[in-house]
């Protein structure tokens, strides 16, 4: 690279920093129109119904079935009331077609945190209220956790959003897929870096972590009583406007999906 191309790169980089805001990626068109197409087994059967019902906590929960039989895939939105891409693509996902398998979908988890647009409920963080080995410790945790228990999901996603980035920004935790140890982490990390991270942002790259399932955490209690594939995915506000934090949060649920059996993509897919 030339000094004058080197100049000219800096200043698009600048200008985004000035801006505080990256253009939406690309994406993946083919994954995503098979995400949202009807299967080529025929209609799925979608069915409702309200966790914690007749208390401030009701909420909907989706199950959508493929008529082919697969894995049971669960995805939440909304732990956390405030990270809104996580809530926009779990409803989104509500009108998506499983090629194959049970797709279940909460999308305003902790209802009255999302309805006041707070990280927190009125009990705390939803997401430190599933202890190893115990009860979850509050009345819409152990709502929560009936639900997923009864289901037993081969795989479990729940959608978050941070205010920096991972390695870049100590207190943050934003651009990352933290896994259970059998999950496909790095697999996932790489498809979002090809289909959604522009060249110019280079600290933007996802990372892959894998978890110890020490933690209070909804997908960690998934992976170590169940033992249910799990993941927590993570983008970030910080130079993103909210549109690429939808899209990189969409492109990561059809991964998963996708990886773990329930979409079927024609050969070419990973555009």
């Amino acid at each position: 690279m030339n000094r004058r191309t080197l100049l000219a790169t800096g200043s698009v980089v600048a200008g985004m920093v000035t801006a505080g805001v990256a253009s939406q990626p690309s994406g993946n068109d083919r994954l995503l129109a098979a995400a949202r197409a009807p299967s080529d087994a025929g209609e799925a059967e979608t069915h409702t119904e309200r966790l914690l019902p007749d208390t401030d906590h009701e909420t909907p929960l989706y199950e959508i079935e493929s008529p082919r039989d697969g894995p049971t895939a669960m995805v939440f939105g909304g732990v956390h009331g405030d990270e809104r891409s996580g809530i926009a693509v779990a409803r989104e996902v509500v009108d998506w077609r499983p090629d194959a398998g049970t797709l279940v979908v909460v999308p305003e988890t902790n209802r009255v945190a999302v309805e006041n647009d707070e990280r927190e409920g009125p009990d705390g963080d939803l997401n430190r209220q599933f202890p190893a080995g115990q009860e979850p410790t509050s009345e819409l945790a152990r709502g929560i956790w009936d639900a997923v228990e009864r289901r037993e999901p081969d795989v479990v996603l729940d959608l978050h959003r941070s205010l920096g980035v991972y390695g870049l920004h100590r207190e943050y935790v934003g651009q990352a897929v933290f896994h259970s140890p059998d999950a496909r982490g790095d697999e996932l990390a790489d498809a979002l870096d090809t289909d959604g991270v522009p060249w110019y942002l280079p600290f933007h790259r996802f990372t892959a972590r894998e978890t110890d399932l020490s933690s209070p955490l909804l997908f960690q209690k998934a992976a170590r009583e169940l033992e249910s594939t799990a993941y927590l995915f993570e983008t970030t506000e910080f130079l993103l406007d909210r549109e690429t934090r939808v899209e990189l949060t969409r492109l990561a649920a059809a991964h998963v999906l996708a990886m773990h059996g329930l979409l079927e993509v024609e050969a070419g897919g990973a555009e």
